[in-house]
């Protein structure tokens, strides 16, 4: 599970970096759409769903043949979709819950998750340099969040930290989708497309399940209102790209590098949120941010570099 560099890798690469790019910006714009516009199950379920059209005529167009075409592995799908379902569920409360700055810091912890379950499961060896670049993921996110970790306040008698524990769950759930659908799915001559389609497709129905059985206990959660441009462009960012277009080149990247050093690009999500934040939604960068951008990117680098030299 942590393949050797090919002539896919670059492309691989650029894809998880873009990939980072898409999942930071989704770290501000989930946090405001869930605390002022919508409600975070109908926003869980429509991230799913307006992607699902032009995923499945990227299939068409792409596979040449429907995705549903051939027998369906019914029992790998409907795990795949229980993982990403829960995934999405608590990654859409966790940031409501929390903010977009202390969930950064959370985010930055996936590449030890996806080491820690890469070995337990599968006994993965790690990369060659894959130790400094995982110090520097974990130092650099820190660097990047550390300015504005909120007090805590829980004047509202929640349970204290409870947005960063669902955030956690959710990266345990992410990691654990991304090994099985390459281990259930990838053997039977599935691509990344349909992979991408089809398990979003089964995650969405868990999701569907779930907003009718809440809406129907605690009606009032469709919107009320026609959204505006702004919300339109949130929407098609968190939905297009970070829902659509980012499943795809992560499953791409995962099928090249691996989880766990997949997951190290990952880590550059903190880095673009804080960016997206300060370009959109007026949040100060501070040098002591910057620099930790830098920290991450000076790990993934020197990792790549080892990667690709002889042994």
């Amino acid at each position: 599970m942590n393949p050797a560099p090919n002539a896919g890798s670059g492309l691989a690469i650029a894809g998880l970096v873009l990939t980072s790019l898409l999942w930071g910006g989704m770290i501000p714009m989930t946090h405001a759409l869930a605390t002022e516009v919508f409600d975070p199950f109908f926003l869980a379920l429509i991230r799913y769903l307006l992607p699902a059209g032009p995923l499945f005529l990227l299939c068409l167009a792409i596979d040449r043949h429907s995705p549903f075409k051939g027998p369906l592995p019914r029992q790998p799908l409907v795990r795949l979709g229980a993982m990403m379902a829960c995934f999405s569920l608590m990654f859409t409360f966790g940031i409501m819950l929390s903010d977009p700055i202390s969930s950064a810091i959370v985010i930055s912890c996936g590449p030890l998750i996806a080491t820690v379950l890469s070995k337990l499961l599968y006994r993965v060896p790690l990369a060659r340099g894959f130790g400094m670049a995982l110090l520097a993921a974990v130092v650099g996110g820190a660097l990047v969040a550390v300015d504005a970790v909120r007090p805590r306040a829980e004047a509202g008698g929640g349970i204290p930290y409870l947005g960063e524990l669902l955030l956690i769950g959710a990266q345990l759930s992410w990691t654990l989708y991304s090994l099985k659908a390459q281990e259930w799915l990838v053997p039977s001559g599935w691509s990344q497309l349909r992979i991408s389609f089809l398990t979003s497709l089964a995650g969405a129905g868990y999701i569907i399940v779930a907003f009718l059985v809440i809406n129907t206990l605690s009606p009032g959660r469709l919107p009320s209102e026609w959204p505006s441009m702004g919300t339109w462009f949130m929407l098609a960012w968190m939905a297009l790209g970070g829902a659509g277009a980012a499943i795809v080149l992560w499953n791409y990247g995962v099928s090249h590098v691996g989880v766990p050093v997949a997951s190290l690009y990952g880590n550059l999500a903190p880095v673009f949120s804080v960016l997206v934040a300060a370009l959109f939604f007026g949040a100060a960068v501070s040098p002591q941010q910057i620099i930790g951008g830098a920290v991450i990117l000076a790990g993934i680098l020197r990792m790549q570099w080892l990667r690709l030299r002889p042994a």
